[in-house]
């Protein structure tokens, strides 16, 4: 009659004590960092001394989130029989904290000194509170905008205060400004990455004033840490200093060695699909014996026919009778 039923399983389970506590896995904790170098030497009829530098250090735990980073620049320059003299001379530092409210949310400060002499700046502060959001956050691409308000503070060089009409100006200053942010990063793949952003800034004191700053960085792995970048960097000020220009570039090519502790993406394991439910349980009847097809040329059986009735007895027919003695045989009449 077939197989019988599976037997009847337990749909919850009692809970059993483990010998170690489940751990939180937090994929959003990493440190990472960066370090980055370029060069370049010319000599004979030019000369040219030039380098960069940069670090990068990154790091979020729980839900903090601190990052420190460094960039300088100097170059040297001379024509055909003059001496070498400074072309290029600026610093930047930044130290920023971020404390997450929500996985894809921050609050924020951050703190940035720099040092342009060719901008005039002997030194110049912002400070800059806000709010971070990130629109995407995922593995290899992240998009992110922040908004917040940015306090500046300069201290000017000498050499820059004297107006083209005769007129000095402070020696520091003071701007309150909206600053809105936005950021991009994405990976093509396992060895080229882009990473971008651009920062506007507007002051609510001199409607005149307003500063846009632009990064662009390109990444290519070459292997154990190491990585060709392509970098550029524009800085633009709408109201500079007096005979200044607007508009500062650089375009840099470096060696970049970088180190994370972020978990490599593992494959996904290939789905099974679901079971497939037990057959019911559907007797089986024994099949009727049948008398073998044994007609020629494939023919179809004749069916047998139908029973009859028992067919009617036959009387005996009259038997002849022995003629007497000494009398001929004749013609015997049929019995009537």
């Amino acid at each position: 009659m077939g197989a019988p039923p599976p037997d009847a399983t337990a749909l919850v389970s009692t809970p059993t004590a483990s010998a170690k506590p489940p751990e939180k896995a937090d994929a959003l904790d990493v440190t990472t960092v960066a370090i980055s170098a370029g060069g370049q030497l010319s000599t004979g009829n030019s000369r040219l001394l030039a380098g960069t530098v940069s670090a990068d250090y990154q790091t979020r735990f729980s839900d903090n989130g601190i990052g420190l980073n460094l960039l300088g620049n100097y170059g040297e320059s001379a024509t055909p029989g003059s001496d070498l003299h400074v072309s290029a001379q600026n610093i930047q530092g930044r130290a920023r904290y971020d404390r997450y409210l929500i996985d894809p949310m921050s609050v924020f400060v951050l703190n940035t000194g720099r040092h342009d002499r060719f901008q005039g700046l002997d030194f110049r502060y912002n400070l800059d509170p806000g709010v971070k959001y990130l629109f995407v956050q995922e593995s290899d691409t992240k998009l992110w905008g922040e908004l917040g308000y940015d306090f500046q503070y300069d201290i000017r060089r000498n050499d820059s205060l004297t107006q083209a009409d005769g007129t000095r100006l402070d020696k520091t200053a003071t701007d309150h400004s909206v600053r809105l942010f936005a950021g991009f990063t994405h990976a093509f793949n396992d060895s080229v990455n882009l990473t971008t952003g651009v920062e506007y800034l507007q002051s609510v004191v001199h409607a005149t004033k307003n500063r846009i700053n632009f990064d662009a960085l390109f990444a290519a792995k070459l292997g154990g840490g190491l990585a060709l970048g392509v970098g550029f960097n524009a800085r633009y000020d709408h109201d500079p200093l007096p005979e200044k220009k607007r508009l500062d570039t650089q375009s840099i090519l470096s060696l970049i060695y970088s180190f994370s502790d972020a978990p490599k993406a593992m494959p996904e394991e290939p789905k099974c699909p679901p079971p497939l439910p037990a057959p019911a349980c559907v007797p089986v009847v024994a099949p009727v014996p049948t008398a073998p097809d044994v007609t020629p040329n494939g023919a179809a059986p004749a069916e047998p026919p139908p029973p009859s009735a028992a067919p009617a007895p036959v009387p005996p027919a009259a038997q002849p009778t022995a003629p007497p003695a000494g009398i001929a045989p004749g013609p015997v009449a049929p019995a009537p």
